[in-house]
């Protein structure tokens, strides 16, 4: 590896380390800068454009967010990776139908060294469809993405308060119960 190489992927592992942390804005800021740098010595490159995105949404500036996240789509349409960071900043935008399309496209897009990121297409997914209102969907989506991760704790901690809800809306309020 050469020394222009060595230094690109120092910056970016130490991007990656700051916005790890993420508890201090200043940190947070740097970690921008070092992406920023990044991209000035690589600017084709899909993956310092997703830790751009992803140090922007931690800043809580979506708007940039989805840009950087946009030119990481434009150098690698078919990576999965890159349509879900855009569907999960899509979705802080509330730009609901947009953010499932972008979680399907990554679903079609996953790759066989991908699996570390189905869990989290499944959960992202089944949040989009809550907060549209379409709790049945998500309730299922929750179970399709256990049976593909059955180990997964994070799905099955989400799965109860959604089931728990269906269930309550299909109880019926009796006129006269209790008084």
């Amino acid at each position: 590896m050469d020394s222009q190489e060595s230094n690109y992927e120092d910056v970016l592992e130490m991007a990656r380390a700051l916005l790890s942390d993420n508890e201090d804005p200043a940190d947070l800021w740097e970690a921008n800068d070092l992406a920023s740098r990044a991209l000035r010595m690589r600017p084709a490159d899909a993956e310092a454009w997703i830790l751009k995105a992803q140090i922007l949404s931690a800043l809580d500036d979506d708007t940039a967010a989805l840009a950087a996240a946009e030119m990481a789509l434009r150098r690698a349409p078919k990576s999965s990776e890159v349509h879900y960071w855009r569907a999960t900043i899509l979705a802080d935008l509330e730009r609901y139908p947009d953010a499932l399309r972008s979680i399907d496209r990554a679903f079609r897009c996953l790759g066989e060294d991908d699996d570390w990121l189905v869990e989290d297409l499944y959960c992202e997914k089944a949040m989009v469809l809550e907060a549209t209102g379409r709790s049945e969907e998500a309730l299922s989506t929750y179970r399709r993405g256990l049976s593909r991760c059955p180990d997964s704790q994070v799905l099955a901690a989400a799965i109860e308060p959604v089931r728990r809800d269906n269930l309550r809306a299909t109880l019926k309020v009796l006129p006269g119960g209790l008084q």
